[in-house]
Formats: structure tokens, sequence, C-alpha cells
């Protein structure tokens, strides 16, 4: 029963100290898609949860009995995100406004 405990008191350690350590170091070039749901998530890798995704996805859950949250996710994903990366890059089309000098 102790090895148990060990065992799961070393897991957490490793999954809180891993990501903690992994900011320190600069951001590695992103590989190649090797199927379909890498280049999903990789197409949405900018894209932020927000509370309105979060809705969508628990009434899609609500509608198939708590089944298929991946589904669901997916899904949230595919409708919200493009709205974010639009918006994105109206953004950075749109110029900065000159600011006036001083009289």
């Amino acid at each position: 029963m102790t090895s148990v405990r060990l065992a799961a008191a070393l897991l957490l350690a490793c999954s809180t100290l891993a990501p903690a350590l992994a900011e320190d170091q600069p951001p590695a070039a992103k590989p190649p898609a090797s199927n379909k749901l890498e280049r999903f998530q990789l197409k949405h890798a900018n894209c932020h949860w927000t509370n309105e995704m979060g809705n969508y996805m628990y009434e899609c859950l609500k509608a198939n009995f708590n089944m298929n949250a991946h589904w669901c996710h997916n899904e949230a994903m595919d409708v919200f995100c493009p709205k974010q990366e639009d918006e994105a890059k109206a953004a950075e089309a749109k110029p900065a406004e000159a600011t006036k000098p001083a009289n």
C-alpha cells in the first residue's frame, strides 16, 4: 500500500514540476502534425478558452447525456476559434491611431 502512495506522490510531483520547468525554456518550434487530431489541435493552438465556449460545451454534453466530451470540445473549438482568429487578424490590420501632439 505504501508503494502505491509513493507512486502517487511521485506522479503528482512530476506533473506539477514539469510545467514550471518548461516555462523558463524558449518555445520550441511546433512539429508537423502526423494525424487528423493533431492537425486540428495545431490549427487552433492560439485559441483561448472562454466562458462562452464552456457554456456551449456544457449544453452539448447535456444534449448527449454527458457523453462525447471530446466531440463537444472539438465542436466548441470549431465554432468559436475562427471568430477569435478573425478578430485578431482585424486588430492587426487596423492601423494604430496617431496621437495628436499637445499644443
